[in-house]
């Protein structure tokens, strides 16, 4: 995780040449610097960033002149906002510039094909705007208030796209443009299944997971030294995870045992929790230097109301507990770090 200060720094200086070159007052204001996100998102956020702050101080906001015409300061501003919501950042960059004619982005969508007669009159006011994401929808002619503000804005939703996120615009014409950017604040947030191990809870991932199901005590038989029992006609094993990890229950299990089904390549394992909790989406922390040896675990994550959860390796637990069945030792040395 890495503040999105590494971002707006080059933005800055960026505003600073364009302004310069242009000749145009730009006042620019960052607010959340020190939102944190995943460092692959910064990476991969820089280019579409700079694309839309570029474009707003050359095709949104306008000459001093038509400023002052428009009863606006003669300086232009872009501000670039940035706060997390929930497992999201949203990034939103706003000028107070000349906005996006509508009229003339319809017009050019028909021009180029990408857009019917017919569709322009059930088209709502507000996904107009929308249009300049389409590829294409520009035009090469300098003349106009489309022309490079839409260009390779199809690129910057499709960037946008693959972290995972989503690119919104809202303009008004002669008062601003604003692009609403919602991200996952790590790309490590993953759907997983939090399940109870000796008042514990865990979190395993939802990938991994075929199934869930409770089976009695008395259907659970030894194969070999190793638990297992039948499901659907098919050998199952069993890896209790009580004795993986060296924990202690309250009590042993009566009746009915629960157990998640989990997979791997053609090899599958039953894990025997006390209980599930349900799903949930959560984002992933390393666990630091101490417990980097905890190869059957994933990391680390915040379930809410200050608890913490364990996520399993579900694929390194597989490889354990079949290895240390054929070797005839368990190799999980996990007692005390869990």
């Amino acid at each position: 995780m890495v503040p999105l200060s590494q971002v707006f720094d080059r933005l800055a200086r960026l505003v600073r040449k364009i302004s310069r070159s242009l000749g145009k007052n730009i006042h620019f204001v960052i607010s959340g610097a020190d939102t944190e996100v995943d460092k692959l998102i910064i990476e991969e956020l820089s280019d579409p960033l700079m694309h839309i702050v570029r474009n707003a101080i050359d095709h949104g906001i306008e000459s001093q002149e038509k400023r002052m015409q428009a009863g606006k300061p003669d300086s232009g501003t872009v501000a670039v906002t940035a706060y997390q919501k929930g497992n999201h950042v949203m990034i939103e960059v706003e000028d107070d510039g000349a906005g996006i004619k509508a009229d003339r982005l319809l017009q050019v969508a028909v021009e180029r094909g990408l857009l019917e007669d017919e569709q322009i009159e059930t088209l709502p006011a507000n996904e107009v705007v929308n249009l300049i994401f389409l590829p294409g929808i520009s035009t090469t002619e300098s003349t106009t208030e489309i022309s490079g503000r839409g260009v390779g804005m199809d690129v910057v939703k499709t960037n946008i796209a693959a972290l995972g996120g989503l690119v919104e615009v809202q303009s008004e014409e002669g008062i601003g443009t604003k692009f609403s950017i919602t991200l996952p604040v790590t790309l490590a947030i993953i759907p997983t299944l939090l399940v109870i191990v000796a008042r514990r809870t865990y979190a395993v991932p939802l990938n991994t997971v075929a199934e869930a199901l409770l089976v009695e005590q008395e259907e659970i038989r030894s194969v070999l030294g190793t638990e297992t029992i039948t499901l659907r006609g098919e050998t199952l094993p069993l890896c209790r995870l009580t004795d993986f990890f060296g924990v202690v229950r309250d009590a042993p299990p009566k009746g009915e045992s629960c157990i998640v089904v989990t997979s791997l390549g053609q090899r599958r394992l039953g894990l025997e929790v006390d209980a599930l909790v349900g799903q949930q989406d959560v984002v992933i922390k390393t666990m630091g230097q101490t417990l980097k040896d905890a190869n059957c675990f994933s990391g680390a994550t915040d379930i809410g109301e200050e608890r913490l959860a364990l996520v399993l390796d579900t694929a390194a637990i597989i490889e354990e507990f079949f290895t240390a069945n054929v070797d005839g030792e368990h190799k999980g040395q996990m007692a005390e770090s869990t």
